[in-house]
């Protein structure tokens, strides 16, 4: 369930963010995440969400907003919305399916390799549909070492590690900080213009986490 859910998401959002644009796609796909992981982990590992949990929740969603409103919203489209929404939800799956097998006794690394594992070999045939494929160049080949090290398995060995001490809506929420570093990064490593909108963004999502690490 977690390798499927692993597989699904690399496909929903990419086709969100081509159909709907990176903004709205982007705020859809990882704002829904932590509500629809309480949800999840709620029915199926009956975690019961705190009340920090979910005002943190509330704060740090309102800086993804300002966050994506900051770059602009493209294009509104109803079926990318809904591939944004699927997006979410397999993020949501794929956590709550990681936390089932933590709680068996799995160490975290086993999780976390075993789950990617079956999500590339499920994404496998994907590779073949493209006739042209940047791996087969040296900056292309390179460029997939470095996100598959260091973003995927470096993160997510981490990711798996503190998921193993803390409940699943908790992790959902804290990951909002990506796009709030990615933001950050952007105007540092890419000299991106940071306005208005993003800096309140940035510190919205900053003080909704900080509240939610005092639970």
């Amino acid at each position: 369930m977690g390798g499927a859910s692993v597989a699904l998401y690399q496909i929903s959002f990419f086709s969100a963010v081509k159909s709907t644009g990176v903004a709205v796609g982007t705020l859809t796909a990882i704002g829904s995440a932590p509500a629809l992981s309480g949800i999840l982990s709620f029915i199926i590992n009956k975690e019961m969400p705190s009340r920090r949990w979910l005002t943190a929740t509330l704060i740090t969603t309102l800086g993804i907003v300002f966050l994506t409103g900051a770059k602009g919203f493209s294009h509104f489209n109803v079926s990318g919305v809904l591939l944004a929404l699927a997006a979410g939800g397999s993020y949501s799956l794929f956590a709550v399916a990681s936390k089932r097998a933590l709680n068996s006794g799995i160490s975290f690394t086993e999780v976390m390799y075993k789950i990617f594992g079956v999500g590339a070999i499920l994404l496998l045939p994907c590779f073949f549909f493209e006739k042209s494929h940047f791996l087969t160049t040296r900056s292309g080949f390179v460029m997939a070492l470095w996100l598959g090290l260091v973003p995927t398995a470096i993160a997510y060995t981490s990711y798996g590690y503190g998921l193993n001490k803390i409940k699943v809506a908790t992790a959902s929420t804290l990951i909002l900080a990506e796009p709030a570093t990615a933001t950050l990064l952007a105007a540092v490593v890419l000299g991106e213009s940071l306005n208005g909108y993003s800096w309140l963004g940035v510190a919205i999502v900053v003080s909704g986490l900080i509240y939610l690490s005092r639970e």
